[in-house]
């Protein structure tokens, strides 16, 4: 895992068990640690975004999107818009659900798979050092098997500043009583800030609660 990454997502990773190895995001390559470890301790590698059954397992957040859609009697969805780090959420849904629209979203700086998919090629992100709270979101370059995925299936792709980003943490806060983590409110983010062209069916992810205390109430206090 980063060394930045968010202390409670380290500590709750510890508590069930793990063995956590942490790597400089910016100087050292995540492939290359899990590689030395491997070599090791002859380990199998379940790659976060880039692993057949990893995008199949979160592409049932689609088949639970359309089943609770049939059970309000709606058809759909006609469009996803999905956060996006390194594409395997997004993989998996438009996968699960092959006549809706995707959307991505990706945090400003953090834009590789936006910018890949209009070079029609995989492109790293520019500058690792690109300051950011949504560290779940911080992946160097996508895979080929995600890209494979999105580039024939997404409509929409935009990224989000940290401002759009805190304003929809607050308003999740506010109106849902729930704390999301900041690379799991930038699909919001970007409905938000009208920055994606909604269809009448629209779903919206959000994921994961994974942030410290002293960031998400800094966030909230500059969305205020």
């Amino acid at each position: 895992m980063p060394s930045n990454a968010p202390r409670m997502k380290l500590e709750a990773t510890k508590a069930l068990g793990a063995q956590v190895v942490l790597y400089d995001r910016a100087t050292e390559s995540r492939e290359a640690v899990a590689a030395a470890l491997i070599a090791q301790s002859n380990a199998t590698l379940v790659h976060a975004f880039g692993d057949p059954w990893v995008i199949e397992g979160q592409g049932t957040a689609g088949i639970e999107i359309g089943e609770q859609l049939q059970s309000l009697g709606m058809k759909g969805p006609d469009l996803i818009v999905s956060c996006c780090g390194g594409g395997g959420l997004a993989a998996g849904l438009a996968l699960a659900c092959p006549d809706a629209d995707i959307a991505i979203v990706e945090p400003e700086g953090w834009d590789d798979i936006i910018r890949s998919l209009e070079a029609g090629e995989i492109l790293p992100v520019k500058d690792l050092l690109h300051p950011t709270y949504c560290d779940a979101l911080q992946t160097p370059q996508t895979y080929p098997i995600n890209f494979d995925v999105l580039r024939n299936r997404v409509s929409q792709g935009v990224s989000v500043t940290t401002a759009e980003v805190a304003a929809a943490m607050r308003l999740v806060f506010e109106k849902l009583h729930l704390v999301v983590e900041p690379g799991g409110a930038v699909a919001l983010a970007a409905v938000l800030s009208g920055k994606i062209e909604l269809k009448p069916v629209t779903a919206v992810t959000l994921s994961g609660g994974n942030v410290d205390r002293e960031t998400f109430v800094q966030l909230l206090a500059q969305a205020a």
